[in-house]
């Protein structure tokens, strides 16, 4: 018999030409929260973030809601984003299922802009922050040209890589 269920739904959408929101929402059986968070591609930041506690197992719980304010101006897809925000939501004065939901919806970044990130900055950028944390990012360029599953489409991308000069920040487009 289960006594503990737990679901979460992240969904990302394009706002603006540069500015993606991320939808998160958790439930289990004793949460239900829901979480926004607005980021701007071209600076790579949050711009806005949101959440609501619909069910908590305490009253004390919504005190902490507001904490994901907190995450605004914090710099993703980047190196030591995990403790920024396990800092910034969780601990003594946090929440962690928050942290948690959280976690998820910034983990949905990266995939959420790949298509509005060039080519040529994108693969850069998510390499810059696997680094070290992801099997395939640690690769070279060549074994993850073999082991793409669309090889094509990664070996123009890596050709425009290098023609191009690669840098983290987004060029906006005339």
């Amino acid at each position: 018999m289960k006594i503990f269920n737990r679901s979460k739904f992240i969904s990302g959408k394009k706002i603006d030409k540069f500015i993606i929101q991320i939808e998160a929402t958790l439930v289990d059986t004793v949460h239900e929260m829901e979480l926004t968070i607005t980021v701007d591609l071209k600076d790579m930041v949050i711009i806005d973030a949101r959440s609501s506690m619909l069910r908590v197992p305490y009253s004390h719980c919504h005190k902490v809601s507001d904490l994901v304010k907190n995450l605004v101006g914090l710099k993703v897809i980047n190196n030591g984003q995990a403790k920024s925000v396990s800092q910034l939501t969780g601990g003594k004065q946090g929440c962690l299922v928050l942290e948690e939901l959280s976690q998820d919806a910034l983990k949905a970044i990266s995939q959420t802009g790949a298509s509005l990130i060039p080519p040529n900055q994108y693969e850069h950028i998510i390499d810059s922050y696997t680094h070290g944390s992801c099997y395939t990012h640690c690769l070279s360029i060549e074994e993850k040209i073999e082991a793409a599953y669309s090889r094509q489409c990664l070996e123009d991308t890596y050709k425009k890589q290098k023609t191009s000069i690669r840098t983290p920040k987004i060029v906006a487009e005339p």
